[in-house]
């Protein structure tokens, strides 16, 4: 039992070697830990980039809606796709995510692929990195953000704004128990931050004076039309459950 274990810990240290090599050899050239994760990504696109030219021609130009017939396809895409090119697999998701009129509407291939709603089903799809990739939206909105702001581009600090927070309530919404989850706590992260950038601007002006960062319209979901179309989706989840569980009892039966 002990050669067994000592020869599966000189076969990972073989295997691991050339990967430690390749990082001591970066980091006389760079500082930065992410190097040799960006080496990998493109090494894994160069070694797909026929299939992934392929996977990006079999798409349309745009998607006007990304609802369940669209999804759906996108799916059968993705399966065929990842068949030979797992690791290339966020390439392709990011080439569907480039053609979304709605950037957050990319969490439905995750979304739709999990047999519920409950985060850690959703974690469990081949496509779950979809989810990371609009929260990653949200940290280039951030950016984007403080940009506007120094530069005193107000309407288009508005509109980043608008939409970062309507990515965050569809993640909230959509995904149950998410703010319990890994996705959660980097996306409060993030929030937080954007809550700074807010705050700061608007306390340069004086609190008689409103500012157009501080309205209530940048979070249409907080009105009642907004919390009653929340309650529309749980109502709707709720009988699509409970359909899906009656389903599986009479499979069952």
């Amino acid at each position: 039992m002990a050669r067994s274990s000592s020869v599966g810990t000189t076969h990972t240290a073989t295997r691991d070697a050339p990967a430690e090599m390749t990082r001591a050899r970066l980091a006389t050239y760079t500082a930065a830990r992410s190097t040799y994760g960006d080496l990998l990504k493109i090494m894994i696109a160069l070694r797909a980039r026929d299939a992934i030219a392929k996977f990006e021609k079999a798409l349309p130009e745009r998607f006007a809606r990304f609802e369940n017939g669209e999804v759906a396809k996108m799916t059968a895409l993705l399966d065929a796709f990842g068949k030979q090119n797992t690791e290339a697999l966020p390439f392709a998701i990011a080439l569907i995510g480039r053609r979304l009129k709605t950037p957050w509407h990319l969490i439905r291939l995750a979304t739709k692929a999990a047999p519920s709603k409950a985060a850690a089903d959703v974690a469990a799809t081949p496509y779950a990195i979809a989810v990371s990739m609009v929260i990653d939206r949200i940290d280039d909105g951030r950016a984007a953000l403080r940009i506007a702001l120094k530069q005193n581009r107000v309407i288009i600090a508005r509109d980043l704004l608008a939409e970062i927070y309507d990515t965050e309530y569809a993640l909230k919404v959509r995904i149950d128990q998410f703010e319990q989850s890994e996705w959660g706590t980097r996306l409060q992260a993030s929030m937080d931050a954007i809550a700074e950038l807010v705050a700061a601007e608007i306390s340069r002006f004086p609190p008689e004076v409103g500012h157009v960062l501080g309205s209530r319209r940048l979070r249409s979901h907080d009105s009642l039309v907004g919390k009653l179309t929340h309650l529309a989706w749980k109502g709707r989840d709720a009988v699509t459950n409970g359909a899906t569980y009656c389903k599986k009892l009479i499979n069952a039966a």
